[in-house]
């Protein structure tokens, strides 16, 4: 038995993937926004450390607020890795996983103001909840509490990058899973924008290993105009024909977006797909790969990128999967789910099941509108599934 459980993450991701009967594998990927945590995560947590399991791996996709805001307030609140749960692993790309020409040589002053600037200037005065004041010196990033803590990070890829790979890893006797992004591409990407912020800081700025680094690296990322897309507000899209929609393209130019680590989770017969927001040419280069070395690319469960952005979905990628249940994590900001996504999926599959944590109004009207109130697809709102 598998049992996903998607949090209501607003236009965020929050994931917990339980495996077997008695929940003995399990599973978080990203954790939303803090009061995500608190108000939902939290309680599910408790009540599995009380039943004598953990969590064998805790993925955060990427550094954007709705991804990496609840993970650091449960990291926070779980210091040395057992008040809350215990953590077997960590994934997460941060500051020490790009690739630089990084040497031992100890920063100058002039450096390391730069790099605490950088750190406070992107750390807002107080949490979103109003429960707590954030102090600078506390280690408030998510990388500066693994180090901290002490957490088992990245140890299954001798602590490098979570990187694509065509070997699964073994994540219990019952649970695989393999990574289908980012590339060293994606990654380094990421690495000129940071590289370029220093250089405007300081030409010839030292790079090495000072914990400061992650601290002000990650605070940059997740609160510049580089942490998330421009979004395109989905305008006139009501006035779209169905052929219009179903053929509309876009590109999704976030970095950070772009470095999001996408997997597959397999076990026993049920096979899952979790793609964050992963960007749309690589997810399919990648699943063209494994098409053609003769991978079955049917999937029980299909968490569509970027909270269903016409950005990051495209005609070519669900013409090579199948799926039981599509499914869209989003509230509706930034009018997250695009109808253009809609029409791609139902395009592909009349009969899909697509499955959203929020009521989105909007897609009823889709269906109305182009189907007669009696579409073969369906809409369900729900926030918890089980597969047996």
């Amino acid at each position: 038995m598998v049992k996903i459980k998607m949090y209501p993450a607003k236009e965020g991701d929050a994931f917990l993937i339980s495996f077997g009967n008695d929940n003995s594998t399990n599973i978080i990927i990203d954790m939303g926004l803090e009061e995500t945590y608190q108000s939902f995560i939290k309680p599910d947590l408790i009540e599995l450390k009380e039943s004598g399991k953990k969590i064998d791996l805790l993925i955060v996709s990427h550094v954007d607020n709705d991804h990496i805001c609840g993970a650091i307030e449960f990291i926070k609140e779980n210091k040395d890795n057992n008040t809350v749960i215990q953590v077997g692993e960590v994934w997460h790309n941060s500051y020490r996983h790009l690739k630089f020409d990084k040497v031992d040589e100890v920063l100058e002053r002039e450096e390391k103001l730069v790099l605490k600037q950088i750190r406070e200037q992107n750390t807002p005065p107080s949490s979103t909840d109003g429960l707590s004041e954030i102090k600078i010196d506390e280690g408030i990033t998510l990388a500066g509490l693994l180090y901290k803590y002490n957490y088992n990070w990245n140890v299954s890829l001798n602590e490098k990058a979570v990187l694509i790979s065509e070997q699964e890893l073994t994540i219990s006797t019952n649970v695989r899973v393999k990574v289908i992004s980012p590339s060293v591409n994606k990654l380094n990407s990421l690495a000129i924008k940071w590289k370029e912020k220093l250089e405007s800081e300081k030409y010839g700025f030292i790079l090495n290993n000072d914990i400061i680094f992650d601290d002000a690296y990650e605070q940059y990322m997740k609160h510049s105009n580089h942490s998330s897309e421009v979004n395109e507000i989905a305008k006139n899209e009501d006035k779209l024909t169905f052929y219009e929609l179903k053929n509309k393209k876009g590109k999704d130019r976030s970095v950070t977006n772009g470095s999001s680590i996408a997997v597959i989770l397999e076990s026993e017969d049920v096979k899952l797909l979790f793609l964050a927001d992963a960007h749309e040419d690589l997810i399919y280069e990648e699943l063209k790969k494994l098409n053609d070395s003769g991978y079955e690319l049917n999937f029980d469960f299909v968490k569509l990128s970027h909270h269903g952005s016409n950005n990051n979905i495209s005609n070519r990628i669900l013409s090579l999967i199948s799926a039981r249940k599509y499914m869209i994590s989003t509230n509706g900001k930034y009018s997250h789910p695009d109808l253009a996504t809609i029409a791609k999926i139902v395009d592909n599959d009349r009969h899909a099941k697509i499955i959203t944590n929020y009521n989105h109004d909007k897609v009823l009207e889709f269906n109305n509108k182009y189907f007669d109130g009696i579409g073969e697809f369906t809409v369900t709102v729900l926030n918890e599934l089980v597969f047996e």
